[in-house]
């Protein structure tokens, strides 16, 4: 084999090699694109998830939290009825005593 064959072979086989770390460079950047992209994605819908997941505890949350204040509504209602019929019930005869009081310490001012 005379030199210039094998420069000619080395040449060739340097043009390919070349061409073959081209080629791996290229598929490289698009496998690296592929899992960007797909990482992307797998970020976005885990946030979707998690924005959702959020969503639906604030809004059980906030309808506890309503459930609970109506209940104790409720309950200051229910007290201040007792209050009340406490009040209806026991006012004649406080009204009644007071009255008498003051009737007979009106008398006794007037027996002097």
């Amino acid at each position: 084999m005379k030199l210039s064959e094998v420069l000619e072979v080395l040449l060739k086989a340097e043009d390919e090699a070349e061409e073959m770390r081209s080629s791996a460079e290229r598929e490289a950047k698009v496998i690296i694109r592929n899992a960007r992209d797909k990482f992307a994605q797998d970020q976005e819908a885990r946030l979707t998830a998690a924005r959702e997941e959020a969503r639906a505890q604030v809004e059980s949350t906030k309808r506890s939290i309503e459930m609970e204040a109506q209940h104790i509504a409720e309950l200051a209602q229910k007290a201040r009825d007792r209050m009340q019929q406490h009040f209806d019930n026991r006012a004649p005869d406080l009204i009644a005593a007071i009255t008498e009081k003051i009737a007979l310490d009106y008398a006794a001012d007037w027996r002097i």
